[in-house]
């Protein structure tokens, strides 16, 4: 499954990946890093910065597959 495991208060569905370019630049301060937020079973990704990573998918209470992790 690409190395998926789900968050611990987010739906079991959403995985977060930093990018790689961002991991080892040291120009890029922590919060600015970004991370690509996706829906493991939808398909759709979104991109924030560590900062702004909402505390669910943006698109949780359309999502038919929505299940929160415990």
């Amino acid at each position: 499954m690409d190395g998926f495991t789900p968050i611990k208060g987010k739906c079991t569905w959403w995985r977060e990946v930093p990018k790689d370019e961002d991991t080892y630049d040291i120009r890029v301060k922590a919060d600015d890093k970004r991370v690509t937020c996706t829906c493991f079973v939808e398909g759709r990704f979104w991109e924030y910065t560590t900062a702004t990573v909402p505390p669910q998918c943006p698109m949780w209470r359309q999502c038919r597959y929505y299940i929160k992790h415990s």
